[in-house]
């Protein structure tokens, strides 16, 4: 009877034990950061075409992709902050796959192609996500440059 419990106290004691990598983070609490993909709109001059006035962000639809939405500009930021980069500029969601794509019509007749591949990361508490790598437009490879908190941005020009 005696070896019984003790092989039930070993078991429910290793039972508890965990190998899990999580560096003392509470996974309840945890909170993580999520990349977000942020595309600019420009013309050959670099000037932003929603900006501008040229493109109408409530005509920007999207025909293939996981889900977009406009980013307006940032009415409480200071002029100089990094954030303004940001302003007037469509955010996609990015999907849970290492290649994907976008069809994002702009208006009644121009539609473009974006090409993703990403990368799968693993943090803590057994949460995954996919970092966007490289984009490519109109069998062009774009600069995705990554800005703080994993905020990646290109520029697409028009």
């Amino acid at each position: 009877m005696k070896k019984i419990f003790i092989f039930i106290t070993i078991g429910v004691i290793l039972s508890n034990c965990s190998n899990d990598d999580n560096d003392g983070i509470n996974c309840q609490l945890f909170d993580p950061a999520f990349p977000t993909l942020y595309i600019k709109l420009v013309d050959s001059n670099g000037n932003n075409l929603i900006e501008d006035g040229i493109i109408n962000p409530d005509e920007i639809t999207l025909q293939n992709g996981l889900g977009l939405r406009f980013n307006p500009p940032n009415e409480f930021a200071s002029p100089d902050s990094e954030i303004r980069e940001l302003d007037n500029t469509i955010e996609l969601f990015i999907s849970n796959e290492s290649t994907f794509q976008y069809a994002i019509k702009l208006n009644a007749t121009d539609v473009i192609l974006l090409d993703f591949s990403a990368e799968l990361t693993e943090i803590p508490c057994d949460i995954t996500y996919y970092v966007p790598t490289r984009v490519v437009y109109d069998n062009q490879n774009l600069e995705l440059t990554e800005g703080s908190s994993l905020e990646f941005l290109t520029d697409l020009e028009l």
